[in-house]
Formats: C-alpha cells, structure tokens, sequence
C-alpha cells in the first residue's frame, strides 16, 4: 500500500468517528436518561450540543487549521475528541455529559475539515476523484450506521460504550498520524484570519442549527 493511500484510510477513521457521533446517541437516550437520573428535555441538550457546534464551528476552524497548519490542528482536535469521548462516556451526571460532548464537538470540528482536506491532497490529481468518493462514502455510512451501532453497544454494553468506543480508534489516529504526516507543514505563511467573516458565518450556522433542531419544540 502506497504512503498516501495509507494517509487517506488514516482520515476516514478521523471523518467515521466524528460523524457516527452525530447519530449515535439518537437510539441511546432512554438508557442514558434512566442511567443518569434525568429527564428527556435536559439529555437532548447532548445531543443536540454536539450538532450546533459542530455545524457552527467547521468552517472558522477548518480555516485556522489552513493558516497554522493542518496536521498540528488534526493533532489538537484529535486530542479534544479523545478526552471529551472520555468525559462523556464517564459522565456522573447529564451536565458532565453535556460538557463532555461539548468538548467532542470542537474537536469534531478541527478534525472533520482536516481529514478531508489532507486526504485529498495526499493523491495524485489522478487519483483524487475516488479519494473523494471514499471520503463521501466515508461520511454517508457513518451517519446511517450510528443509530445501529448505538444501539447493540447500548443493549448488550451499556450506554457509555457509545462514546468509549470513541478511544481506541482515536488513538489508532494519533498514532497513524504521528507516523505518517509531515510536520514541518505550516499552513498558509501569508494567510489571515476574516474574523468578521468567521463571527458572521458562526452566529449564521448557530441560529441555523438551533431553528432547525428546537424551533418546532419553542413554537
């Protein structure tokens, strides 16, 4: 196997994780509402904390990681994931695991934008066509599958499997990467940061998000 075809499996594990945990916890809920003594209004928050963010977040911090380097931000969101999976899956109360999951999402959203843009660049322009489709099949199965993953961890594991599964695929990541990436790439030397532009587009895809998930609940 080629060096970058072993780059680019390397970032469909980073896109597989980030976007399973979008769908996960959606089979999960009443065992993790019986598990942590709560009610369905406040575990929906971890749910839904994750998608807000990650939708509002992608796009300032995919840019970040363009100015500052790529592979160091990939390290940096994939440590945030591996810890908030951690606080997530060991979560003693609902706003632990909201904070946990919180925590997964900024993560989510370094590594997500970053996956793609360094498994595309790592083929040939020959080969990039099916690089894209393998990163699109990537993020579609993921998402369809979440829910039934979710639920044989959740019935025969228990509930804080779903996040704890999270850890040795993140770590499988960090480690493949510490390998095979090149760390003296630092970004763009020239680029700058349109933080009016990043503000803009975050408030834009946070109202977005919220509308979308609670405005039939808020009337």
């Amino acid at each position: 196997m080629t060096h970058s075809r072993r780059i680019l499996l390397t970032m469909t594990i980073g896109i597989s994780i980030c976007i399973l945990d979008t769908t996960v916890m959606s089979i999960a809920l009443p065992a993790m509402q019986s598990g942590l003594h709560t009610d369905l209004a406040h575990l929906s928050w971890a749910l839904n904390i994750y998608t807000i963010l990650f939708a509002c977040l992608t796009i300032p911090l995919g840019r970040i990681a363009d100015i500052y380097g790529r592979e160091r931000l990939y390290l940096v969101g994939l440590s945030l994931f591996f810890l908030g999976s951690i606080a997530s899956g060991l979560a003693p109360t609902v706003g632990f695991l909201i904070a946990g999951r919180a925590l997964q999402s900024v993560g989510a959203a370094i590594v997500f934008p970053a996956s793609m843009t360094i498994g595309i660049q790592s083929t040939s322009l020959a080969s990039r066509t099916q690089a894209i489709a393998l990163l699109g099949v990537t993020q579609g199965l993921a998402a369809a599958f979440g829910p039934t993953i979710g639920g044989v961890l959740t019935q025969y594991f228990g509930w804080r499997t779903i996040f704890l599964i999270n850890l040795p695929l993140a770590l499988a990541a960090l480690g493949l990467c510490l390998h095979l990436l090149d760390w003296h790439h630092t970004g763009g030397q020239h680029e700058t940061l349109d933080i009016p532009g990043a503000l803009t587009s975050m408030l834009a895809l946070f109202s977005l998000s919220l509308l979308l998930i609670k405005g039939n609940g808020w009337g």
